[in-house]
């Protein structure tokens, strides 16, 4: 039999931090996302942008770090994550 009823309901939580211009465009440093599993860095962008739609200028360039690393958005999230959206910065 199918458990199609228990993954259809299974989520998990990250928490998001915001950088410079993110945390300007969204007027908060962090939020909490719930998603639904299974989630990469991409979906929780996307699901960003729905909701805070002044972060899609920054889609091509933002970069992502989960639990202080440097990953690719195709990078898989877990529940408790914290995810870190960063921006390039200029050098000086």
């Amino acid at each position: 039999m199918s458990h199609g009823e228990a993954d259809a309901a299974e989520q998990i939580g990250v928490h998001v931090l915001f950088f410079s211009v993110l945390r300007e465009r969204v007027g908060a440093g962090a939020v909490a996302v719930s998603l639904p599993a299974p989630a990469t860095g991409n979906v929780l962008l996307d699901r960003l942008i729905e909701r805070y739609p002044a972060l899609a200028d920054f889609r091509p360039v933002v970069r992502l770090a989960v639990n202080q690393q440097y990953v690719a958005g195709e990078t898989a999230l877990h529940d408790g994550d914290e995810v870190a959206l960063l921006t390039p910065t200029s050098g000086g």
